[in-house]
């Protein structure tokens, strides 16, 4: 399913309505042939120090490097020179062509394109001497770090080329499984900022916090580690152990933890009744494939068992899909009371910004109480969600200052598994107000619990005290949940217990 990703978080977090990629080809220009020109000079010389210049099929006597620079036919048997390097080349007409941050002044452009093709060129020049098990391996990773260079020196640090291994990690995520600690992060600088771990997972066990640095995995520095090589270091199999070493802000040193890695279950939503069920707790994890679905359940369930008001908790919620956001707002708000959001996805000023609808359907909770949770680590799609119900006035948000994330990705798949994530829009609420880097915030604030200690590297983890129950998937044909009448779980959590005296108030109870 193509969907458009906020970015969402992910051990490699780039959080998402997305085009297959382009295949058209743009008009070659100088600078393209230029690079095309220095990139195979560079080639040759490389395979020449390794003596893989015989493999006649890349250069072909010569000839594909003369008609690179002279613009020269295919000669018979060569393949054309934009399928050299596809993944380069889908890359570049992608940000020449839908990137928000694009100029679109002449002079702006040809100095934009200057600049992807000499970080093209960097990327190359780096990836070009490590060893490959074949010449097929090494063309193919000299047009990944290609792509790869394209997106390292952009005006934001969401767009990005995955190769298959990351790509097929975020989307594991999105579908609900996989194995490794459990932790959206963020890549800002270069460095593995965790955004949330996912409630119950080892991370979440260990003490591990929005707002940490993963500086190491098992001794080995992840700053400045492609994002296929800091996952690997930190998934493995379930059952096996991870050292990470964490920096905290407000604490001088790096500390290190030892965290068991797990099959990681992702339940999109967990329905919990509390307040001697009176009130419905709907905790949202993602915005994933299965989200809509496991909500309308929950609120289904809630009514059944005649809750009076709902608080809907995106804490720790770092984003995903922008569709299944539109859907969890057409769950609250009327879709004709007007757009979800607004996507802003011109480069040039004054043009006016796209309205996104409301996506309504499923269970409808138009008239009952409404309160959401949000915090830091609500990022992305949670913050679309967020910001619509306070635009429209359908709920009040309590807790702390969301992430602060207002960029919308598109995702384009290739055929070989690889994808590109493009910013190509910024969105704004209903009310046209953008997402401030500072993040949403709250109408009443209330600082969370202290989370948990650490736990020292050589520690077991340390269990949850208290756990919703997830609903069951889409296919099964009656929802989990604990006993209504269940007390309020986590009395050390001030942001719930102040949503249900909220709600319990607007209800009149």
């Amino acid at each position: 399913m193509a969907q458009e990703p906020t970015d969402q978080p992910s051990e490699v977090i780039v959080p998402l309505d997305g085009a297959k990629p382009r295949r058209a080809r743009r008009p070659r220009s100088a600078w393209t042939l230029a690079f095309y020109g220095s990139l195979f000079a560079l080639i040759a010389v490389i395979a020449f120090g390794a003596g893989m210049i015989a493999e006649r099929t890349i250069f072909t006597g010569g000839s594909l490097f003369e008609r690179v620079l002279g613009g020269a036919p295919p000669a018979p048997g060569e393949p054309p020179v934009s399928d050299a390097f596809p993944h380069y080349q889908e890359v570049k007409d992608l940000l020449t062509g839908e990137y928000l941050y694009r100029p679109t002044d002449p002079a702006g452009i040809a100095t934009f394109e200057a600049n992807l093709d000499r970080h093209a060129q960097a990327g190359i020049a780096a990836a070009a001497a490590t060893p490959a098990a074949s010449m097929a391996d090494y063309r193919r990773e000299l047009d990944y770090a290609a792509a790869r260079g394209l997106t390292t020196d952009l005006p934001d640090v969401y767009t990005v080329f995955l190769e298959p291994v990351e790509q097929g990690a975020v989307s594991e995520e999105l579908h609900g499984e996989y194995e490794g600690i459990g932790v959206w992060v963020e890549q800002p600088a270069g460095k593995m900022e965790i955004v949330s771990p996912i409630p119950g997972s080892p991370a979440a066990k260990a003490g591990l916090r929005s707002g940490d640095i993963i500086v190491a995995a098992n001794g080995a520095r992840l700053e400045g580690l492609a994002n296929d090589d800091a996952l690997g270091l930190i998934r493995g199999p379930a059952g096996t152990s991870v050292r990470l070493t964490i920096a905290r802000p407000g604490q001088a040193q790096p500390f290190d933890v030892d965290v068991q890695r797990a099959a990681i279950s992702i339940p999109s939503v967990q329905y919990t009744p509390v307040a001697d069920g009176k009130i419905a707790w709907i905790q949202l994890t993602i915005f994933g494939d299965q989200t809509t679905a496991q909500l309308d359940q929950a609120l289904k369930q809630a009514k059944a068992d005649g809750v009076r008001g709902i608080v809907l908790d995106l804490r720790g919620n770092g984003g995903g899909w922008v569709t299944s956001a539109r859907e969890v707002i057409g769950r609250f708000v009327p879709p004709d009371r007007g757009p979800a959001l607004y996507e802003e996805d011109s480069p040039s000023p004054g043009v006016s910004p796209t309205p996104q609808s409301i996506v309504g359907g499923g269970e409808s909770v138009y008239q009952l109480p409404l309160v959401v949770l949000v915090d830091g680590g609500s990022a992305s799609a949670s913050e679309i969600v967020a910001g619509a119900l306070q635009d429209y006035g359908r709920a009040k948000l309590i807790g702390t200052h969301t992430f602060g994330k207002g960029l919308v990705q598109r995702v384009h798949d290739f055929d070989d598994g690889s994808s590109a994530r493009i910013t190509f829009a910024q969105w704004l609420t209903p009310h046209k107000n953008p997402i401030p880097k500072e993040g949403l915030q709250p109408d009443i604030l209330v600082e969370g619990a202290p989370p948990p200690t650490p736990v020292p590297a050589g520690t077991p983890g340390a269990t949850p005290l208290a756990q919703a129950t997830p609903l069951a998937s889409p296919r099964a044909a009656t929802p989990l949940a604990t006993p209504a009448g269940t007390p309020v779980p986590g009395t050390g959590d001030p942001q719930l217990q102040r949503a249900i005296q909220v709600v319990l108030a607007e209800a009149g109870s």
